[in-house]
């Protein structure tokens, strides 16, 4: 068989980027970047192949790097693009804003900067900052849908919505030759405003446009088999045949979980203001240790409790247990979140390796969930997302999970507790629910936790304007608003709204 081509093989490593196989396509970008070090796309899709499997440091080591050696300014601001959402992800927001600010004074007229500079802003709730930015830019005659799209969020919660909806909808008609990826955005932030307006049909429009835009495979064959590999795998029986599990250490490790969209980042948020409770964010390195300790690694949920090696399971959790201490620097901590909505999928594997752990499962009304996601700007490895029907058969495959793991982490041999918070007790009572859960993790209940809005703390997240509100209910019952196009959606949840 001959080779392929570098050409080929970066066309294939972004064509898996694209369809949401970001460990596949990282596979095929380290070997390019090994041949292609100093090669601007092949250092672009390295980077962000890095960043959607959470390696954000070793993304942003790369990027700073190849930015000394670059000096032609669009290879630059390819480069500077994917680095500023590693130092976002990782936290470094700040100093990400001040790096664009530093580009845009040799390249002012910038357009892709102009708009990754606005969308930190928006991210760092500094909106006056971005309408100046976008207004300044328009009275220059500098107008893209990613600026307009940025503006849009900026005054979400203003009295200016109707002026931001006509201006998205102007350019989404004169600058129809920008990108796929420019209209998915200005798509997005269209519908979020119309539907703060309560002009739900034209919403729901504008939601399916820019879903339309960018179209990701749905693999609910991998779903299936996923699901069967933890059902034949993950039980009492062979629980009880696992060897020595590793000894707690440190700060407990409270994992949360549930799908997007399902209270997980609200539940971290309530956690961290608690003077004695740290929230790591979405770490995703679970993902990377039940990866590199499974007999097959193109199967991980195929190795049975008792498969794991002992010493190898023990040295995986103290290095996982340490970096999470490093994640809280000085603060001093009786607890540590880990936020990772899906590791879910892992809840037998963190029983057997952490059994000090605590697990809390976010929920929330499926159809309100799912209808959260298909608004939101999920990346293409929420294929589901783009379908309400995908919707709710992702939705469908995830209860099913959850109802396994239930069951295995209920039975004698495992006996972990699962803290269920739903999204909509925690709305009615938020008081009483947040009580019950810091008792759940062995804290005591301190107020802060109830203004966890006003802790000052950036959540890098989808989530990120809505925690920095106090706790609402608009977002309870919201599928009513929307139940002459849900159709689609009740029909993939399926049995699941009988339950």
């Amino acid at each position: 068989m001959p080779m392929m081509s570098l050409k080929d093989a970066f066309e294939q490593a972004q064509s898996l980027h694209d369809q949401g196989s970001y460990r596949s396509a990282l596979k095929q970008a380290e070997i390019l970047y090994k041949q292609k070090p100093h090669h601007p796309p092949v250092i672009a899709l390295y980077i962000s192949c890095l960043q959607r499997v959470q390696q954000f440091d070793l993304g942003v080591r790369i990027a700073k790097r190849a930015l000394r050696n670059i000096s032609h300014k669009p290879h630059r601001v390819m480069i500077i693009s994917h680095l500023c959402d590693g130092m976002t992800q990782s936290g470094n927001l700040d100093d990400a804003i001040e790096m664009v600010r530093d580009e845009l004074e040799s390249q002012p007229d910038n357009k892709p900067l102009l708009g990754a500079l606005g969308h930190m802003l928006v991210m760092r709730d500094r909106h006056d900052e971005v309408v100046q930015l976008v207004e300044d830019n328009r009275s220059k005659g500098i107008e893209t849908l990613h600026l307009a799209a940025v503006y849009g969020r900026a005054l979400m919660r203003s009295d200016r919505r109707a002026e931001a909806i006509e201006y998205i909808q102007k350019l989404l008609e004169t600058n129809s030759d920008e990108s796929d990826i420019s209209k998915h955005l200005a798509y997005n932030a269209l519908g979020q405003l119309l539907d703060k307006e309560k002009r739900y049909d034209e919403a729901m429009m504008a939601f399916k446009s820019c879903k339309q835009l960018l179209e990701p495979a749905f693999d609910e064959k991998r779903l299936d088999f996923t699901l069967k590999t933890v059902r034949e795998t993950w039980t009492p029986e062979r629980f009880s045949l696992a060897k020595q599990r590793p000894s707690p250490s440190g700060p407990t490790p409270i994992f949360v979980v549930g799908m997007p969209r399902s209270g997980t980042t609200l539940t971290e948020q309530i956690i961290d203001a608690h003077p004695r409770g740290y929230g790591a964010g979405e770490l995703g390195i679970l993902n990377d240790i039940v990866r590199e300790l499974a007999k097959d690694p193109e199967n991980m949920y195929g190795t049975g409790p008792e498969e794991y090696d002992p010493a190898a399971l023990a040295e995986a959790t103290s290095a996982y247990r340490q970096y999470i201490r490093e994640l809280a620097g000085e603060r001093d901590v009786d607890v540590i979140v880990d936020k990772a909505p899906l590791n879910c999928l892992f809840l037998g594997f963190i029983a057997l390796a952490f059994p000090d752990a605590r697990i809390i499962h976010c929920q929330r009304d499926p159809r309100d969930n799912c209808l959260s996601c298909f608004f939101q700007l999920l990346n293409a490895g929420h294929s589901y997302s783009f379908d309400l029907h995908n919707c709710g058969r992702y939705y469908r495959h995830y209860s099913g999970m959850m109802d396994h793991y239930r069951k295995l982490l209920a039975s004698p041999q495992v006996a972990m507790p699962i803290f269920e918070n739903d999204y909509e007790g925690m709305v009615a009572d938020q008081e009483k629910r947040t009580r019950e859960l810091l008792e759940f993790i062995g804290l005591p209940f301190d107020p802060a936790c109830l203004e966890f809005h006003s802790s000052g703390r950036v959540a890098v997240t989808l989530s990120n304007d809505q925690v920095r509100q106090p706790i609402y209910t608009s977002s309870t019952k919201r599928y009513d608003n929307y139940a002459k196009h849900l159709g689609p959606l009740i029909e993939g949840l399926g049995e699941v709204l009988s339950d």
